[in-house]
């Protein structure tokens, strides 16, 4: 057995190697096989695939926008549309994959070609051309509690494809920006442009940050530039800041007083109590906050002081412990003030100090008139930190007594004590009258009042048509009782409370008090109820009259007109107590329900001031 030579082996296989190749290839085939081998080296391009797509909207248009690079820098690889569509649909997942795979199976027309599959891609996942989120998006953007940095990158992103302008876009940005960036921009017109302009607030922002971070001696990230949610402390604050909730050091403290500069914001000028950059400070309060967030109430007020009157808001404030008057109202209205016996301490609503600033001052006299009537003599105290011109708190609810319908925010009737000293136009007579008010001659008359006029003998088979007794008796029920029918689906009325004075008191609970013992009217649980008021008579009487207009509010016409329809006799008799001797058809009592200071009642006959009755 002779063994081979190895190196005669490789000799061997490298001549059947020569031998097996061309010999002499031609120009033209040595070119193309050098363009077909040279061609993927030329052309391909390393390319990430696309990360996954599952459905979103938000990320739609950036999938589309990878894959065609793919396609664009590799079409070696994606030569027919087929290809192209298969290299999609492979990078599809969740619901997206499922679409696919439905119109892929059906072979629906849109896979016909690259193009169509994209425009109908857009379609299904894509946002709508016509929706105008990214419009308000940028409209409403706001820096809030994002630093510039971000800010600014979500503006940019929004503005790329809101076709908006450069001036509204810089427009909008600069009123976005955090009030104290915004104020430091003010110098800069808009003419220099949207670019430079958000380079200017980002630079501003990062050399605010980096001066914070030396007063302070700590480093914080990317500057937010943002108020923070204010957090509660075991212990009382001390010192103002500057901005945010970080304590100026003692030196930098010391260096601001002894340079007469402003504690916030280190401006000359004026001090921290007047500062225009400062924000509001808290309300004042002394109620723990409840769980439940109450809108505050408030009530429309004029204040006189010298010849200056002034329309206002005071707010009604039961957790304050005293009355107070802004600073900024008191000088916009020159008023003088005077000094306090001793300072007092204000206390937020959380307990704690209100800074360090204590109540010094008062003004007063001065003349506060509430509504058409109510007129006072108040001092009041200055707070200069106060969000409201005026707060009533109570010292204040107090000495008035108001009954206050928290619902409707309105104060309903004042206290006793308001009829004596504070009331004008309503004078109280010192001692109490002989005769009461005649409310029932005109409404309900009493059975036992006295016949002044005779009956002519003529009329004497007539006399039950004239006797008192039998006018005031509840009537029965009888085929023409007045219907009150509402339409389907109309609210019920919902009237209010109207506030009374002491005579028309007294007049309204005679009424009330004589209707009931007649059976004209009862107590209701309805849930409507009418305003119930008085109007003056020509004799100086009063009428009780239920505003009923939300119950029957346009008057029927032709209704009217043919209920007089083949009529010949007409009278210009008046009947005695010609109203209340219908009645009202059972079951539609509660809707005359009318509600009063005293309580809720419903009419059993027709009133009067039934609009169409």
């Amino acid at each position: 057995m002779s063994l081979t030579d190895p190196f005669q082996d490789l000799v061997d296989a490298l001549c059947w190697t020569l031998t097996t190749l061309p010999t002499s290839p031609t120009p033209a085939s040595t070119s193309a096989n050098n363009a077909s081998t040279s061609s993927p080296a030329v052309h391909a391009s390393p390319m990430a695939r696309p990360v996954p797509y599952s459905g979103s909207v938000e990320d739609c248009s950036g999938f589309l926008l990878q894959c065609s690079l793919v396609l664009e820098m590799q079409p070696h690889l994606y030569p027919t549309e087929r290809s192209k569509l298969a290299f999609v649909i492979s990078q599809l997942q969740g619901k997206a994959l499922l679409w696919a795979d439905s119109i892929w199976t059906q072979n629906n027309p849109v896979i016909q070609s690259y193009s169509s599959f994209i425009d109908h891609f857009r379609e299904v996942f894509g946002r709508p051309t016509w929706n105008l989120s990214i419009d308000e998006k940028l409209y409403n953007l706001k820096q809030g509690k994002m630093s510039v940095n971000e800010y600014a990158l979500q503006f940019r992103t929004l503005a790329a494809t809101s076709g908006w302008n450069e001036q509204a876009l810089l427009t909008t940005y600069r009123q976005g920006l955090e009030p104290r960036v915004r104020l430091h921009l003010a110098a800069y017109e808009d003419t220099i442009g949207l670019e430079r302009f958000i380079q200017l607030s980002i630079r501003f922002a990062t050399r605010m940050q980096s001066c914070l971070e030396e007063h302070q001696g700590q480093a914080y990230p990317n500057p937010p530039l943002c108020r923070p949610e204010a957090v509660s402390s075991p212990e009382p604050a001390n010192e103002p800041m500057l901005v945010d909730s970080c304590r100026l050091t003692a030196a930098e403290r010391q260096r601001r007083l002894a340079q007469n500069l402003c504690l916030y914001c280190a401006s000359p000028g004026h001090i921290i109590s007047v500062c225009p950059v400062r924000p509001p400070r808290p309300m004042v309060s002394a109620i723990l906050p409840s769980k439940y967030q109450m809108k505050p109430l408030t009530t429309v007020v004029t204040l006189t002081a010298a010849d200056i009157s002034l329309l206002i808001s005071a707010l009604l404030d039961s957790g304050s412990a005293g009355n107070f008057i802004s600073g900024a109202l008191c000088r916009q209205l020159k008023l003088a003030t005077t000094a306090t016996p001793s300072a007092y301490q204000v206390h937020t609503i959380t307990g704690r100090p209100l800074r360090r600033r204590c109540v010094h001052h008062s003004v007063g006299p001065i003349t506060l008139q509430t509504g058409l009537l109510h007129q006072e003599e108040i001092h009041l105290l200055v707070l200069e930190e106060s969000t409201d011109d005026v707060i009533l708190g109570c010292p204040w609810l107090e000495q008035h007594n108001p009954v206050i319908s928290w619902k409707m925010g309105e104060v309903l009737k004042w206290g006793d004590s308001c009829f004596q000293s504070c009331i004008t136009g309503c004078p109280v007579p010192a001692k109490p009258t002989p005769a009461p008010l005649a409310v029932h001659t005109t409404s309900i008359e009493s059975p036992v009042e006295n016949q002044s006029i005779s009956i002519p003998t003529c009329y004497t088979p007539f006399s039950d048509v004239f006797c008192p007794k039998r006018a005031s008796k509840l009537p029965p029920h009888r085929p023409w009782d007045c219907a009150i029918d509402l339409l389907l689906g109309e609210p019920v009325p919902k009237g209010r409370i109207y506030p009374l004075s002491i005579p028309e008191e007294k007049a309204m609970e005679e009424y009330i008090k004589e209707a009931l013992a007649q059976g004209y009217i009862r107590p209701s649980t309805s849930p409507a109820a009418s305003s119930f008021f008085f109007v003056e008579k020509k004799d100086g009487g009063l009428r009780p009259c239920i505003d009923y207009r939300a119950l029957n509010n346009i008057p029927l016409v032709p209704a009217a007109l043919e209920h007089l329809h083949g009529a010949t006799v007409f009278t210009k008799l008046d009947l005695r107590s010609a109203y209340n001797l219908i009645r009202i058809r059972e079951g539609d009592e509660w809707k005359t329900s009318f509600i009063t200071p005293t309580g809720h009642y419903e009419y059993c006959v027709m009133p009067y001031g039934l609009v169409n009755a």
